[in-house]
């Protein structure tokens, strides 16, 4: 009988200890990938990937090194060869494996029904996206689209007694919308879904509402007017203007290269008192869901900031040791690199306003749906293209523009937030509403 990974793993942690290292550690994960991609509306490409692979961390001391392998056969020399790198390698005191905490599995990670899901089901499934485009609208266009299903198996093991181990199964699923009527061409617009079970699977509302976005913003006109004013940003243009501001300032790691300016803030407030942001690497049925970190320390939900406060910062077992603040179960990464510091379940919690009441309160101001451009998460400063925006006055959508611009300063838009949506959507392992920012510099050309 093949050993099971987390049996692999434990025989790799008791290797590295006889060849000399003081600390071990294994991470071993096995996934089974079966995909179909859609470009150009058309079905492109099926595949099948099946893949095992290790990473080995070695401490001897306070030096550390690391190797990684995918040939199972091959463990045992990439375990001298991370004692090797060890050995040669600079000390540094914050180097340390976290101790061996108790995991409670989490229900429902695995559906056995994923087993039984073949590679024509895939394929069937990403057809059905392609039908559901053209029954809705022959207009619609779906240039990019894809249906990924996916199990497999992941483990941890290290010498304070970490010993950890879980199956999980996956259905992605996304499509990137355009409308063409004769000379007339769309914005694009992505929607994405996920389940853990085969049962959950269903791809027709990210299709119908991308369709639907594409085919409100077809006969966009050039945006004309400039002002600075209110903007109302959907989950998918919240993500790359205020998600990825906020995680990178709350990743310790950036904390320690003195790139963030919310190192000394927690307790502070950062954010207007309407926003509340928890990260929950538990919850039911959540794309980043797993019982433990990639250090093999137990998730729990954690309230990132409340009321505008940060309340925390999101931590490895190596930035917690050296910012001396407890450990958030916030390792990330794969076996082929050592653990980096990730959000699970990032989730800004719905307001009390519905969508249209935040629209109905702005005179004059901006609907964006999708952004295109640049953030400087150091400095906070943004610029660039609102896709799929419409222009609001006096409290109600007028019509779509296009080769409208935008910029403003990320932080500043955190503070001046002024409403958030009771509708929420799923943006890979983001839940986000409708969030309205003040004080955002918008320029027709």
């Amino acid at each position: 009988m093949k050993d099971t990974l987390i049996e692999r793993c434990e025989a790799g942690v008791a290797a590295l200890l006889r060849l000399g290292a003081t600390d071990a550690e294994i991470y071993g994960q096995s996934a089974r990938t079966m995909s179909a991609t859609i470009e150009k509306h058309d079905l492109q490409m099926a595949r099948m990937q099946e893949e095992t692979a290790f990473g080995i961390r070695a401490l001897v001391g306070d030096r550390i090194g690391f190797a990684s392998t995918n040939d199972i056969e091959d463990l045992q020399r990439a375990c001298r060869e991370a004692v090797t790198l060890a050995k040669a390698s600079p000390g540094d005191p914050h180097n340390a494996l976290p101790e061996g905490t108790p995991v409670v599995p989490v229900e429902k990670l695995y559906d056995p029904e994923s087993e039984r899901f073949t590679a024509d089901r895939v394929v069937e499934r990403a057809i059905e996206m392609l039908c559901i485009a053209e029954a809705i609208d022959r207009r619609v266009i779906l240039g990019d689209g894809e249906f990924v299903a996916k199990r497999g198996e992941r483990a941890v093991a290290n010498s304070r007694g970490v010993a950890a181990a879980e199956r999980s199964s996956l259905f992605l699923y996304s499509a990137l919308a355009t409308a063409k009527d004769g000379d007339r061409v769309s914005n694009m617009d992505y929607q994405f879904g996920a389940t853990r079970s085969v049962a959950g699977i269903d791809v027709e509302p990210i299709v119908r509402r991308a369709s639907r976005n594409a085919l409100d913003s077809l006969g966009a006109e050039p945006g004309r007017s400039s002002f600075r004013g209110p903007v109302l940003l959907s989950p998918q243009a919240v993500e790359p203007l205020l998600i990825a501001l906020l995680l990178y300032q709350t990743n310790a790691r950036n904390v320690l290269r003195r790139q963030s300016r919310w190192g000394d803030a927690v307790g502070h407030r950062v954010a207007a008192p309407a926003l509340t942001v928890v990260d929950d690497g538990r919850l039911p049925g959540g794309v980043a869901t797993s019982a433990f970190d990639r250090e093999g320390v137990p998730h729990a939900p954690i309230t990132v900031i409340e009321q505008g406060t940060l309340a925390v910062l999101l931590h490895n077992s190596y930035s917690a040791r050296a910012l001396a603040q407890p450990n958030t179960a916030h390792a990330a990464g794969s076996a082929q690199s050592v653990p980096g510091i990730g959000p699970t379940n990032l989730t800004i919690l719905p307001g009390t306003a519905s969508k249209e009441s935040l629209l109905s309160e702005m005179r004059r101001g901006l609907l964006v749906t999708r952004f295109s451009g640049n953030l400087d998460p150091v400095s906070g400063d943004f610029s660039g293209v609102a896709k799929g925006a419409h222009l609001v006055e006096n409290g109600r959508v007028t019509h779509a523009v296009s080769g409208t611009l935008i910029a403003g300063n990320a932080f500043e838009c955190l503070e001046n937030l002024s409403g958030i949506s009771c509708e929420q959507e799923a943006v890979l392992n983001l839940t986000l509403p409708y969030v309205r920012v003040e004080g955002v510099s918008v320029t027709g050309r």
